[in-house]
């Protein structure tokens, strides 16, 4: 028995001993971990196919994710994306490659384009002219713009608003208009200008107008109303030979 005894103690020593492990201890190997950044980066891949137009923004309903596949898992991929483009919402799943059973994590949020757009900085009311300092940049979701809305600041430089416009939101093109050149009444100098030959006539403006507008004069000489464009103040242009004169 005491020998026995001796044989245990050594076999105890043995197993406690630096350097000796036990054959019976199976070490796990560490799993891989993916985070939002990971899972934010395949959401964004798949969604940019659906959501072309515009900065894409996301945001996630979880924002603190940790997604744990074996060693050897392979890459994220999404799959059963659902985008709802009125609402702006999403729903998906995050799948690891090369798992078995596969790991998957539902997943779902907000996302839509973003776009810069000018805006006006200050008020400005109908008669004031913007210049470059009321001009200011934004971000605005994509979906909220339409093609009446102003894209860049050469757009809104030198226009005048029609009414109140609201500061730092998206201005409409059909709210400005060119800056008053001519009144309805005035005296105004009709040109013609071609290649051969340039005619000044007088005449007298029939509507308002900005520079740039289309407006009815008549030739105070010939009593021949005309149409003509807005060139600067009480100045306006025809661009057919004859209709200037008498």
């Amino acid at each position: 028995m005491t020998r026995s005894l001796s044989i245990l103690l050594l076999g105890a020593a043995l197993l406690t001993a630096p350097g000796v492990v036990s054959s019976a201890v199976a070490l796990e190997p560490p799993a891989v971990v993916y985070g939002t950044a990971h899972v934010e980066a395949a959401l964004s891949d798949a969604l940019s196919r659906v959501i072309t137009v515009g900065r894409l923004q996301l945001e996630l309903d979880t924002r603190a994710i940790e997604l744990r596949a074996p060693q050897g898992a392979g890459s994220l991929a999404v799959e059963n994306l659902y985008y709802n483009a009125v609402q702006g919402r999403f729903a998906a799943e995050i799948i690891v490659a090369n798992t078995r059973p596969v790991v998957r994590l539902p997943i779902a949020g907000r996302a839509f384009g973003v776009v810069q757009v000018p805006v006006l900085a200050r008020r400005v009311v109908p008669g004031d002219v913007i210049g470059p300092a009321d001009v200011d940049w934004q971000d605005v979701r994509a979906d909220q713009t339409s093609s009446d809305t102003a894209a860049t600041d050469a757009q809104l430089i030198g226009m005048t608003p029609k009414r109140s416009v609201s500061t730092n939101q998206p201005v409409r093109l059909r709210d400005l208009q060119s800056p008053r050149m001519v009144d309805k009444g005035a005296i105004v100098l009709i040109t013609l200008s071609t290649a051969t030959l340039s005619l000044t006539t007088q005449g007298k403006a029939l509507q308002d107008g900005g520079r740039g507008d289309v407006i009815r004069v008549v030739n105070t000489q010939s009593n021949r109303i005309v149409e003509a464009t807005v060139a600067g103040p009480n100045m306006v242009a025809v661009a057919k030979p004859g209709i200037a004169s008498n």
